[in-house]
């Protein structure tokens, strides 16, 4: 079967390969609950004690070739061609790059993580916990591990597969890049590629689902009453599994578009709302100075581990774990996000994409965070206490309550996490889909049927991970499946030189794979001309 025949067809080796892995979970989760929540709570350190170095050098060479890119002249290369327009408004492109990055992490994280940092900092930092060094560490890191590591390692693969599919014609998929790289066809690597992604998607989407399993538990029992537990986690997956894989049905012109329009408007409700009731002050100046901290130690928060003090385990924890998470999704948020750099050159695309999200999260963070030592510093609400009695899910939420308005604003935090999950899983789910058929581009629409069958499976996943072993079973999948990404993204963040090199000898910025005397050759193979690709251009 030729490859036009293939096109739209079920990829059976990745289908039934990543099917086949998440079975194999699904089957430990359920029968061996507890062994399966310890392995993946122990993966979490055995991934960052020998692999740390590895993930952490690599968001340093990231950023680099990020900075090199804009800097020299391969920001002049329009992407798209020279007379290409851009598909997105300003604020659609705006809007789509925050919101398909975020997942309901953010929430979860912008006032949870800081109380963990103020009262247990790494021993790298060298700083006494409960103290005032303590808490703007803590609002700083917070804001650190959100922002702009996470966009460069997002931006780069975006910048990879966004020339791929507007200069060089070619189709937004692993199959183009393995032909540019090695100038011909090698299936088994491109299905190799497809398998390792879906699953590391599939174990990505699992932990923010579980992450936003474990806050909308905490939300309703905040707000409702209701006692958290196993049934109540089953009905919210059920819930929540219906509104995403209902809402990737639509297609992602249609759901998404409205679901991250919602999304938006509740992010931006949030901040204003603490602004005004909270102590903006106070938030203003803790912000700065965390801004400060961040500036003075850019590559030095990158880079923390565990040299010479092996019982510190917070860099595994914490920033480690959140490296490997974002190169789990770099591939796939760099295909979608490849879509908006059309019309835009690529120093314009890769500023936007990095610095756009980047300073809204930290914006978000620093009022957030601001906020938490706020209440923890000066008594007004026990903070750590909470977060210790009725675990950090639900503490957020006791936290809100103690504002004005209180119960109205958990209602809106409890309705934003809803919706910024579905932003991340919505897309991410057509994405895992589109990786199990054949010829088909990120940014048409695999079979529904396709898109059931991956949700499901998903959330059956995430289920498992959080009555298993909480959120220390989410962090250990999320190191596996990141280790594991770090090489096809790495292959991305590298290409983005030849790419750009052989583009900024064409004239109008494009090379068609159609015509290419200076391209492709034909070569004689029996009684067959074959056409190849030439090493001409480069």
């Amino acid at each position: 079967m030729n490859a036009k025949e293939k096109k739209g067809k079920i990829y059976k080796p990745v289908l039934f390969t990543v099917g086949a892995l998440l079975l194999v979970e699904i089957i430990f989760g359920v029968f061996f609950t507890e062994d399966f929540g310890n392995l993946m709570v122990n993966m979490m350190y055995i991934v960052g004690d020998n692999f740390g170095w590895w993930i952490n050098l690599l968001c340093v060479v990231g950023i680099f070739i990020g900075i090199a890119i804009v800097v020299a002249r391969y920001g002049d290369v329009v992407i798209g061609g020279k007379d290409a327009k851009p598909d997105f408004t300003t604020w659609q492109w705006f809007s789509m790059s925050i919101c398909g990055g975020i997942g309901c992490g953010l929430l979860f994280w912008a006032m949870g993580e800081p109380i963990y940092h103020y009262m247990d900092p790494p021993v790298a930092a060298g700083i006494e916990a409960e103290t005032r060094e303590a808490a703007i560490f803590a609002v700083s890191q917070a804001m650190f591990d959100w922002s702009f590591v996470q966009y460069f390692i997002y931006t780069l693969p975006a910048l990879a597969f966004a020339l791929l599919a507007f200069n060089y014609r070619k189709s937004l998929s692993f199959q183009s890049l393995v032909d540019v790289t090695f100038k011909r066809k090698m299936n088994w690597l491109t299905t190799l590629l497809h398998i390792c992604c879906a699953w590391a998607v599939a174990s990505g989407v699992s932990n923010s689902m579980g992450a936003g399993l474990m806050q909308i538990s905490g939300g309703i029992n905040a707000v409702f009453g209701v006692p958290q537990g196993p049934a109540m986690y089953l009905f919210i997956t059920i819930f929540v599994a219906v509104f995403f894989i209902l809402s990737c049905l639509t297609g992602i012109h249609k759901g998404l578009s409205y679901v991250s329009t919602a999304c938006m408007i509740c992010f931006f409700a949030l901040l204003i709302y603490v602004v005004v009731f909270g102590d903006a002050q106070f938030i203003g100046k803790i912000g700065t100075e965390a801004t400060g901290q961040i500036l003075d130690n850019f590559f030095g928060k990158i880079t923390y581990n565990n040299t010479l003090a092996p019982d510190d385990q917070w860099a595994n924890q914490w920033s480690i774990t959140y490296w490997n998470s974002f190169f789990i999704y770099a591939p796939v948020i760099g295909m979608f996000l490849a879509r908006m750099g059309k019309g835009r050159t690529v120093r314009q695309f890769v500023l936007v994409e990095i610095l756009v999200p980047s300073l809204f999260c930290c914006l978000f963070i620093a009022i957030f965070a601001g906020m938490i030592m706020k209440m923890q510093c000066e008594g007004i609400v026990d903070v750590w206490a909470r977060v210790q009695e009725l675990g950090m899910q639900t503490a957020l939420y006791q936290v809100l309550g103690a504002m004005p308005f209180g119960k109205a604003v958990q209602v809106l935090f409890l309705v934003t996490v809803v919706l910024s999950f579905v932003t991340l899983a919505d897309p991410n789910t057509s994405a895992m889909s589109t990786l199990c058929v054949h010829g088909q581009e990120i940014d048409s629409e695999p079979p529904r049927n396709i898109k059931i069958v991956v949700g499901v499976m998903v959330s059956v996943v995430a289920y498992l991970l959080v009555v298993s072993g909480g959120m220390d079973a989410v962090k250990g999948l999320l190191n596996i499946g990141g280790l594991l990404m770090t090489i096809p993204t790495l292959w991305l963040f590298l290409i983005c030189f030849r790419l750009c090199g052989r583009l900024l000898k064409s004239k109008n910025h494009m090379i068609d794979p159609e015509q290419g005397s200076d391209d492709l050759k034909t070569v004689e193979n029996g009684l067959e001309l074959v056409v190849e690709e030439t090493g001409a251009g480069e």
